[in-house]
């Protein structure tokens, strides 16, 4: 006797019987007659689609019992679609956590739409050249939410923001997201923390960045003198300037505290801060998209954003002149 005898067909609401032609969603094992499944062109369980879990044959239940749902032998990947074994953690074919399978994933955009075109209903988009196809799970706190690239993320697209970050966008739309959603400002970035100039330079955000360069350089000079003083690098000299007095020790200890707050207000803000450049450059050029294809609009994005070394070696030119200029000066003093 087939395992499907005695269940019903979803679509037409008979039972099967011996000799029916049945045929089986090859994603959650739901049993069709081949009739209502080539009426319909696809599986129509959106439940066990949407829970990760398998079809199993309608049993009358047990008094007082409740029906436990078995979990698929297989986990899908919500991003990309791969199936990877009940025991993995991280999807083997794009890293996306294969966590909280059993939730309801949603598919909003930042409007609490339903979005279309994820990797669930089909397969991902090809990157065809004009940036990274956006197809992610972030969590807010509360309940997982599922985005396309067309989300409205606080007026630009989801799409926009990842060709315009470029790189590691996974690293970035998360606080982007967040900052839409709740309008808080602060998140950490440890780079931006620990390399303040070379981060905003590297990021194309110039303003801050040269802000940055030369602050940095001028609190750089208290260390620069002792250094010169020392003898370091076979290079001495005397700047006439008392390391061991009490006004130079306490200029020295202001610079420490001044560096340490700077360095942690760039480490909380730096990713706010690129958010709102991001949003300002997408939404500019936009502004002035009439008439062009948007493969050239994605493009501008994508050279108005992403990363600069060229920026970097500017910014350790501008660190030495500006260093170097106040040392000079003092030195003239003498």
């Amino acid at each position: 006797m087939s395992r499907y005898t005695g269940s019903k067909c979803i679509c037409c609401d008979k039972r099967f019987v011996e000799g029916d032609d049945i045929v089986v969603c090859p994603d959650c094992g739901t049993p069709y007659h081949r009739s209502c499944y080539t009426e319909k062109g696809s599986c129509i369980n959106a439940v066990l689609h949407d829970k990760n879990v398998g079809w199993m044959p309608d049993v009358p239940p047990m008094p007082q019992a409740t029906p436990v749902p078995v979990v698929a032998s297989v986990k899908r990947c919500i991003r990309c679609g791969a199936e990877n074994p009940p025991e993995q953690r991280y999807c083997q074919q794009c890293g996306t956590p294969l966590i909280n399978m059993d939730a309801p994933r949603p598919f909003n955009d930042m409007n609490g739409e339903r979005g279309q075109g994820t990797a669930q209903n089909g397969p991902r988009p090809a990157d065809n050249g004009t940036g990274p196809q956006v197809n992610a799970q972030f969590g807010d706190g509360f309940a997982p939410v599922m985005l396309n690239q067309d989300s409205d993320i606080d007026g630009v697209k989801l799409g926009d923001l990842a060709r315009y970050v470029g790189s590691n966008p996974i690293g970035f739309l998360p606080s982007f997201i967040r900052f839409a959603k709740t309008g808080r400002k602060l998140s950490m970035n440890f780079f931006a923390f620990l390399f303040t100039p070379v981060y905003f330079m590297y990021r194309k955000m110039k303003v801050w960045g040269i802000v940055s360069v030369v602050v940095m350089a001028l609190l750089s000079v208290p260390d620069m003198i002792v250094m010169l003083a020392s003898g370091e690098y076979d290079l001495k000299v005397d700047l006439g300037i008392d390391l061991k007095s009490g006004s130079f020790m306490l200029i020295s200890q202001i610079v420490l505290y001044l560096t340490l707050v700077l360095r942690l207000l760039a480490g909380f803000f730096a990713n706010y801060l690129y958010y709102r450049q991001a949003r300002r450059e997408i939404t500019r050029i936009h502004s002035k998209s009439d008439g062009k294809a948007p493969d050239d609009v994605n493009r501008e994005i994508i050279m108005a954003g992403g990363t600069s070394l060229g920026y970097v070696v500017l910014g350790f030119l501008l660190y030495t002149i500006v260093s170097t200029g106040v040392i000079v000066l003092i030195g003239s003093l003498k």
